[in-house]
């Protein structure tokens, strides 16, 4: 028999959700290894408040990056919900691409970070991986898509797009990674 949660006081809570958004705002900025203090002082509160709330950088991206994980899986339904397979992918990887160029953090816990199996983002990454393999084999099936192609590659694709648009000097658009990217995986 498992004890029920307790919800947290007010105070609590509210500094639960300032330390989320500052380290939303703040792994965006600069990335998964971000200095803790830097996310306790742009929430205004002590770093023993931070560690108090999140025992572990673990936790505290893992909160941080749940809301990351249901944008993607909007994002991957809104694709899935798509008649066109090709049209489907293309909006997933558009949209996908955008959204880690844009948040470092975001960028690299779908490229790097590795939860347990059994943990709330885990689960989450399972949903989206879930409809990402469905509007791929809806592209496959309709021979728009290399027959070899999977999530894995998708991921990897992604990641590697957002990574050059976030930090190549060579002037490059979305436009043209996705161009380049999706001349390769045609089938």
């Amino acid at each position: 028999m498992s004890t029920p949660v307790r919800p947290l006081r007010r105070d609590a809570q509210r500094n639960h959700d300032l330390l989320v958004q500052a380290a939303r705002d703040v792994f965006a900025d600069k990335g998964l290894d971000a200095p803790l203090d830097e996310i306790a002082r742009r929430a205004g509160v002590s770093a023993g408040t931070l560690y108090h709330r999140f025992s572990t950088r673990e936790a505290l991206i893992e909160a941080a990056m749940q809301q990351h994980m249901q944008q993607a899986i909007a994002i991957a339904q809104q694709a899935h919900d798509n008649p066109d397979p090709w049209q489907g992918l293309d909006f997933l990887m558009r949209k996908l691409i955008a959204f880690q160029a844009a948040d470092r953090g975001f960028c690299e816990t779908c490229a790097e970070r590795w939860f347990a199996s059994d943990s709330p983002i885990s689960q989450l990454a399972k949903q989206y991986d879930h409809l990402a393999g469905q509007v791929i084999e809806r592209a496959k099936h309709a021979g728009q898509l290399r027959a070899d192609f999977g999530v894995d590659d998708l991921a990897a694709v992604v990641t590697g797009a957002a990574y050059a648009l976030r930090t190549s000097s060579a002037r490059t658009t979305p436009q043209r990674q996705l161009d380049l990217l999706q001349n390769g995986i045609r089938g």
